[in-house]
């Protein structure tokens, strides 16, 4: 990839003289009375034929501070500000070979998207646009953000699966390899990675990541953090990279886990490519039954506490009562969200019971199916869930698992080697 030196104080000084009130920011206003996008301060890279406007890193910059949790100061936007760009960089990169290949993305994808990823998070729909509206954060950086994504998914699902072939003896040797190592330890873990390259300081980098384990360790939740900072495709599922062996692993990060304590979050450490943070969720003999691996299909119903759909402490108690008599089974849990329960209320599809925000995970362990929870208390909303089916974790994968698990590792090998060939052939020139 073909660009200029990227001076982190230079892009700084512009982002910061440019910062406006949120309701500027919308009508494009800037000091002395110029826009945003216009001239040359406006323009802070040019990709091949697409530009990325100074306003587009100041949303985006934004948009990091807004979801993070971590402290929004003027010291860590600097940190955070080579990665924004380069983000910004990669989707216009993602968007162009879409193009390239006719391939368009709808609103109602973008927007299921959206609400995929909410839901991810425990948060009911609607719940970005509030925390934007409030933080005065443009909320076309995210649908942008979203956007590429889902282009990008479609290209690799066209252009490169093709490519991909998994041979039956490939899932053979792995499943002898999982009966062999049955017994041995294995870890579950969350990683978040920074890579370090010719476009970012090292010493940037390593500063961001004490950063960032500093924050993990005051209390924000890992998943946040990972999916706004990490640069690794598990950053889409809040850095899970679920049940990994003994010796799988790169040989520092390997050292660094074994000397781990189950909920601790690792400092630093550097790998060949980069950063990498570690949380170790669990330990376990591999190949044992987790019941936090099980599946579980639940009916949920949500009461909101806050906003403009808040219920009053009466109704709350009356429908808390109602659901607690009355939901005797799933179909009955389903009608009852319908009729009582605010946005979020409905089915579940099957989850992993450790993907589930904390609360409800506690409670979902342990819950009998067809039984309705005791209230669960989150911000903004009481819930009541209903486990309706429940698919006990065996310890070993079956062959489809193991065919699935081998294609997509495949295919995020392909994808990761086209968004390189992509970047060494364009054409970038960033400009402040």
């Amino acid at each position: 990839m073909k660009t200029k030196a990227l001076s982190v104080a230079a892009v700084w000084a512009v982002i910061a003289a440019i910062m406006t009130t949120p309701a500027q920011a919308q009508q494009g206003a800037a000091p002395g009375g110029g826009n945003p996008g216009a001239g040359s301060m406006g323009i802070a890279a040019v990709v091949n034929e697409d530009i990325i406007t100074v306003f587009d890193v100041q949303s985006r910059l934004g948009m990091f501070m807004a979801t993070s949790g971590l402290e929004n100061t003027p010291d860590l936007q600097r940190r955070v500000l080579p990665q924004v760009i380069q983000g910004l960089i990669e989707e216009r990169l993602k968007l162009q070979e879409a193009r390239r290949l006719k391939i368009t993305t709808t609103e109602p994808e973008v927007r299921n998207a959206l609400e995929m990823i909410e839901g991810q998070n425990g948060m009911p729909p609607g719940s970005f646009r509030k925390m934007f509206t409030e933080r005065g954060v443009d909320m076309s950086t995210l649908y942008s953000q979203i956007e590429a994504d889902v282009a990008w998914v479609k290209v690799v699902r066209q252009e490169l699966r093709r490519n991909v072939l998994v041979a039956p003896e490939e899932v053979k040797n792995v499943m002898e390899r999982l009966k062999a190592n049955q017994g041995r330890p294995e870890h579950l873990l969350s990683e978040i990675f920074l890579p370090v390259n010719a476009t970012v300081s090292e010493g940037d980098v390593r500063q961001l990541a004490d950063r960032l384990v500093q924050q993990a360790r005051s209390g924000t939740p890992f998943p946040a953090i990972a999916q706004q900072f990490s640069q690794s495709p598990t950053a889409a599922v809040g850095g899970d990279l679920g049940w990994v062996m003994q010796g799988e692993l790169e040989t520092e990060l390997d050292r660094a886990v074994a000397g781990m304590e189950p909920n601790e979050i690792s400092e630093p450490i550097r790998s060949t490519t980069g950063y990498h943070i570690l949380a170790l969720r669990g330990r376990r003999a591999s190949g044992a039954p987790d019941p936090m691996m099980s599946a579980v299909t639940l009916q949920q119903i949500y009461l909101p506490t806050l906003g403009g759909r808040a219920q009053s402490e009466a109704q709350l108690a009356q429908n808390s009562n109602t659901i607690i008599t009355q939901a005797s089974n799933c179909q009955a849990m389903n009608d009852l969200g319908k009729r009582i329960g605010g946005p979020g209320s409905g089915p579940i599809e099957p989850i992993r019971v450790g993907g589930l925000p904390e609360k409800v995970r506690d409670v979902v362990a342990t819950l009998p199916p067809n039984r309705v929870s005791p209230a669960i208390e989150v911000p903004g909303a009481r819930l009541f869930v209903m486990v309706c089916q429940r698919l006990e974790d065996s310890g070993l994968p079956d062959e489809e698992q193991v065919a699935g698990k081998l294609e997509n590792d495949k295919l995020e090998n392909l994808a990761r080697q086209k968004l390189r060939d992509l970047r060494r052939q364009a054409l970038v020139d960033v400009r402040i």
